[in-house]
């Protein structure tokens, strides 16, 4: 009986994480100098 509770738990757990992985991640502001780059790049186009 305690492999079948430690097999759910493994399962949900592995559930839990892929949908954990999944979620999109939070970008970080890039820094000012590349910024202005990108801007300048833009404006060239």
């Amino acid at each position: 009986m305690v492999w079948v509770f430690a097999q759910v738990f493994l399962a949900f757990a592995l559930a839990v994480f892929i949908v954990w992985w999944t979620f999109p991640k939070k970008k970080k502001p890039k820094p000012p100098e590349v910024r202005g780059k990108d801007a300048d790049e833009k404006s060239k186009l």
